[in-house]
């Protein structure tokens, strides 16, 4: 029998953790799969995760809450996460945002990531604006770290495309060749870089089209395409990141990324006021110093 680990890194935001846990109970139909939960606790909320522990034992899922580290980060989060179910022989690691929600097919689907091979990085599907089904996947400018969708008609002359970060599947073998997620993105940039060094290693991304989750966004981070709603720690850590990332990958392209950056400083001051400039200044210049 396969295991199937979901690794759920949760900072503030048990309730979000137990509306996905409750979702993912609802849509493990399949009696013949092995399913096990990781609850990486970055907050120091064992009280309100002992509850959801309980439930999904119940409804007869292996979980674990894995606490007392502090908050290391969503990458750091996710590794150890993915060490616990590794060790107990997971063939395939889903990492899920607690603000998402299983919304179409059964879960012990993830596992068919593996149709594309033993070492492979793979996206789930959502319902866009039509109805329609779409993959779960973004695009990053490589000129300014901007992200978008790879469909969305943009010009952009080099792009990386990316599983977004919410929904990530990764199998055993392409997690142990990436020696896991990066932990010197605290957040945001996650994905983009797990993108980036897959390419590197020739680790491809596929999707697994039967299996459609869904996702509200920013309820632990703040995150937010609106500007005004958009958190400082947001604004902190996406320009931090964005450096860390250019650096590592695209070093030439560092300096037009840095003056993106800034011109983005220009805009939150205008939008969102000097606080939101600030942090993007701060960001920006950490990660060059990082």
């Amino acid at each position: 029998m396969r295991t199937l680990g979901i690794v759920i890194v949760n900072y503030m935001s048990a309730d979000d953790t137990a509306g996905l846990v409750r979702s993912l109970v609802a849509h493990n139909t399949d009696p013949t799969a092995h399913v096990a939960i990781a609850i990486v606790d970055n907050s120091d909320q064992r009280h309100e995760l002992d509850p959801i522990l309980g439930f999904a034992r119940q409804h007869g899922l292996l979980a674990r809450v894995i606490h007392g580290h502090g908050n290391v980060g969503y990458a750091a989060g996710n590794n150890l996460g993915a060490r616990w179910l590794l060790e107990i022989g997971a063939d395939v690691l889903w990492i899920l945002n607690p603000d998402t929600r299983i919304t179409g097919g059964v879960i012990s689907s993830a596992l068919n990531v593996s149709r594309a091979g033993d070492c492979v990085v793979g996206a789930t599907t959502s319902t866009d604006a039509d109805g329609g089904s779409r993959p779960d996947l973004g695009a990053l400018n490589l000129w300014t770290g901007q992200s978008g969708q790879p469909t969305d008609g943009n010009t952009w002359p080099r792009k990386l495309t990316y599983v977004a970060g919410h929904s990530i599947l990764i199998t055993r073998g392409a997690f142990k060749k990436l020696n896991g997620f990066a932990e010197d993105f605290f957040l945001f940039y996650e994905e983009a870089d797990i993108a980036a060094r897959s390419a590197h290693l020739g680790i491809p991304i596929t999707v697994v089209s039967d299996l459609e989750v869904e996702h509200v966004g920013g309820g632990a981070t703040g995150a937010s395409r609106d500007m005004t709603a958009k958190s400082i720690t947001t604004y902190f850590h996406a320009s931090r990141s964005c450096m860390i990332f250019f650096r590592k990958h695209y070093g030439y392209r560092l300096p037009l990324a840095a003056f993106a950056r800034l011109t983005y400083a220009g805009k939150a001051l205008l939008v969102a006021g000097p606080k939101a400039a600030t942090a993007v200044i701060r960001g920006t210049i950490a990660g060059l110093l990082a």
